[in-house]
């Protein structure tokens, strides 16, 4: 999977490193933000994701807002949509209801394994 990247935002340290550590096994470039509207500007920056996986409690702008204007960018520029994975510790239906709803196209729940994120690279 050289050659691919992807942007996580979270805010947890521990999380952060986890997950470098996991695409990293995976060989896929990871860049880091702690809030949603880092990974907004990240990507408006540079669109060229593999995937975004954005975790839906963070401060300054969470997850689903975060989403939301990414999808309003991606439209008014008229990009392709990216593939934006939500990331939550809380797997009950209403919040992956909450993550589709705002735009993104499904909730991982944490813990998050090296399998669950190879399938959407």
């Amino acid at each position: 999977m050289d050659g691919k990247k992807v942007l996580v935002a979270d805010d947890e340290p521990f999380a952060q490193n986890l997950l470098k550590m996991l695409y990293g096994a995976l060989k896929v470039e990871c860049v880091v933000v702690s809030n949603g509207k880092e990974a907004l500007e990240a990507y408006q920056k540079t669109p060229n994701f593999a995937h975004v996986l954005m975790d839906i409690h963070m401060p300054v702008m969470d997850g689903y807002d975060s989403t939301k204007q990414i999808r309003a960018h991606e439209k008014a520029k008229g990009l392709p949509k990216c593939k934006i994975l939500g990331l939550s510790g809380d797997g009950d239906p209403k919040t992956k209801t909450a993550c589709l709803t705002a735009g993104m196209d499904d909730l991982l729940v944490k813990p998050i394994k090296k399998e669950q994120l190879s399938q959407y690279l």
